[in-house]
């Protein structure tokens, strides 16, 4: 059952979600792959950009797994940038976390994450599902010391 999802401003402008907010994140997604990049608002883009999600997916896959391989590798390379965001380096001066770049990453992180849901026969409703099993075990887990 899809929970159909708006966006809409709030009063400082700001973008806001009204309904399912994980269908719209599955939604926006899924919009994303089929998004042609060579115009802009109805006119041809000045610089005609390739959607390289797109072509993931309009190209046969060289092998059993290469978009499970291709997302999960941008998932990691998102986390690393995240981890570079951090004063990790013991070694040297830290010069504190910027907020809005921690954010940025995790975005990023969503993109990729939800993709690789997407990829793997996952909708907003069956992750959740799986989620909430999962979680059921994890915390049995904890409580035997697992």
């Amino acid at each position: 059952m899809t929970h159909k999802s708006s966006q809409e401003k709030d009063e400082k402008g700001h973008e806001k979600v009204t309904g399912d907010k994980l269908d719209y994140l599955f939604e926006q997604q899924k919009s994303l792959i089929s998004q042609d990049y060579s115009q802009v608002n109805g006119k041809e883009n000045v610089q005609p950009s390739e959607n390289k999600m797109k072509r993931l997916y309009e190209s046969s896959e060289p092998f059993s797994g290469y978009r499970i391989f291709m997302l999960s590798s941008a998932l990691l390379h998102e986390v690393i940038e995240l981890q570079r965001e951090t004063g990790w380096k013991w070694w040297k001066t830290d010069n504190g976390i910027e907020d809005q770049r921690i954010k940025e990453e995790i975005i990023d992180l969503w993109h990729f994450l939800i993709q690789l849901s997407i990829e793997a026969g996952l909708d907003s409703e069956l992750l959740v599902s799986k989620y909430i099993e999962k979680n059921k075990e994890n915390t049995k887990r904890q409580q035997q010391g697992y």
